[in-house]
């Protein structure tokens, strides 16, 4: 969670997955299994082990899958930014990207009451859900400086 102020008395919001890798530590690692399976389904077939190349390939293409989907969604994020004049969601999921801007003064910022509770943004019948990337304990926090930046910028 990254929270900053602007110098326009805004309030910004970035709430982001914290991914392990780079993006250099992953092609460097996907490279790598890439660099372990191949030698050694190349040398089983050398050794009349022909079966063990389709498994190896079969093996490179679910690894393919999930690195694909992991990179998928590294940079997925949800950004708030809170000024007397707007309120900006901006989403991104995968290759979808949402922005919303809504006035602050119509807007309302619970808690859902469930076991792990997102962050909901309430305006003219509609909800918008947050918090995805951050933690279940962090949520109330964020939520709570949310309301408490809208109260004073009212």
């Amino acid at each position: 969670m990254d929270v900053t102020q602007a110098e326009t008395s805004s309030y910004i919001w970035m709430l982001k997955r914290n991914c392990a890798l780079t993006p250099r530590a992953f092609i460097f690692a996907y490279f790598s299994i890439v660099a372990v399976l191949v030698p050694i389904a190349g040398f089983g077939a050398a050794l009349g082990g022909w079966i063990v190349a389709p498994f190896a390939l079969l093996d490179l293409l679910a690894i393919s899958f999930a690195f694909l989907v992991y990179a998928r969604h590294a940079v997925d994020y949800e950004r708030v930014e809170i000024s007397a004049e707007k309120l900006i969601v901006e989403l991104v999921d995968g290759m979808q990207a949402t922005r919303v801007e809504l006035n602050p003064r119509w807007v309302r910022i619970v808690l859902q009451d469930t076991a792990r509770p997102k962050i909901q943004i309430c305006y003219a019948g509609k909800v918008i859900l947050l918090g995805t990337h951050v933690p279940v304990q962090r949520r109330t926090l964020i939520a709570s400086e949310m309301r408490h930046c809208l109260d004073r910028l009212a």
